[in-house]
């Protein structure tokens, strides 16, 4: 099979969106167009998954879903940025243990993929479904005909999400991910694992096939870069995007010194939030640096004290600094040309 090339917007750093809201937990939308405007000005960001896993997706009803794709989609689209709308059904009970009914669950999923692509979308997200029971069937079919009942009454691009702490039973083998690349629209996957016999095994199925292997964890990024990924979705890609952009420039460039070098500046940045909610931190780091939104979460985590977040803000703009500036240049360049 010949080497193809992935959808460009599923390349290099694509931002899981912190779902901006009020302090009541309402959607910002103000606030949306403000993230997005920060993030584009970076340099780094290729594109925009929106209602993503950070965003808390299960916390959205059908309309708010479509609000939001009706804000964030051109509000990337202004901007220059591929967006992919996280599609899934509504599953507002998941934190609480509850189960969505699995043809709702569907029809809703296709509801939203059709909605996205009206709205102007790039793709579309679905996550591993593993909230749907199995009963007699093994979970692998599940999730086969889940993906490809969405497939087959859909025509956007879809990739596939398997989350850190999907149920083992439901997660991704070569033998089912075989299947699912067979379906044309299924057009990459963003795997969350640190985990080389994880994420390894499924590199060797897509490889060369055009399919967007899309490393889940910025910890893992430039080793999944060696084993076949094209980009990486991950919390650090909205507060540390030019490091992350700084790992695949370097890699693509094969000065793997320098590659390995932004990688531990991706690990050191971890341990800044480390024990935080780094969904709220990150927030109030990037407001002090410009950023127009509000510090909250849906998570319900308050803000952090200023103290915290200065000593926050001083270590990110202390390991930063130089990829800050490798993509000032390199924006400077592009413009000249």
């Amino acid at each position: 099979m010949s080497e193809q090339r992935p959808y460009d917007f599923l390349t290099g750093v694509i931002v899981p969106f912190w779902t901006p809201v009020d302090a009541s937990g309402q959607l910002d939308f103000a606030g949306t167009r403000g993230m997005v405007d920060y993030l584009a000005d970076t340099g780094a960001v290729r594109s925009i998954f929106g209602r993503s896993g950070m965003g808390k997706w299960h916390s959205f009803t059908m309309e708010e879903a479509k609000r939001f794709t009706d804000v964030l989609v051109p509000a990337c689209r202004e901007r220059n940025l591929g967006v992919l709308i996280g599609a899934m059904g509504e599953c507002l009970g998941r934190n609480r243990g509850e189960l969505p009914d699995p043809l709702r669950y569907t029809e809703q999923s296709i509801e939203l993929v059709n909605y996205a692509q009206k709205a102007g979308a790039d793709a579309a997200v679905l996550v591993i479904p593993d909230m749907l029971p199995a009963d007699e069937q093994p979970p692998a079919e599940v999730v086969w005909q889940y993906y490809k009942t969405v497939h087959d009454a859909t025509h956007l691009p879809l990739v596939l999400y398997q989350p850190g702490g999907t149920d083992p039973a439901y997660q991704l083998t070569p033998e089912l991910m075989r299947r699912l690349v067979s379906l044309p629209r299924i057009a990459g996957l963003k795997l969350s694992t640190s985990k080389e016999e994880v994420f390894a095994p499924i590199a060797d199925v897509v490889r060369g096939t055009g399919f967007a292997l899309i490393a889940g964890d910025e910890a893992f990024y430039l080793r999944a870069l060696e084993l076949g990924a094209c980009g990486v979705i991950g919390g650090g890609c909205s507060a540390y995007p030019e490091v992350l952009w700084a790992v695949g420039y370097y890699y693509q460039k094969g000065d793997m010194a320098r590659a390995r070098a932004a990688q531990e500046v991706v690990w050191r940045l971890l341990n800044v939030k480390r024990g935080l909610d780094g969904c709220v931190l990150w927030k109030q780091v990037m407001i002090a640096n410009g950023g127009k939104f509000q510090p909250y979460d849906r998570s319900g985590t308050p803000p952090y004290p200023r103290e915290t977040v200065a000593q926050a803000l001083q270590e990110w703009k202390r390991l930063t600094a130089p990829y800050r500036r490798l993509c000032h240049m390199q924006r400077a360049r592009m413009r000249v040309a």
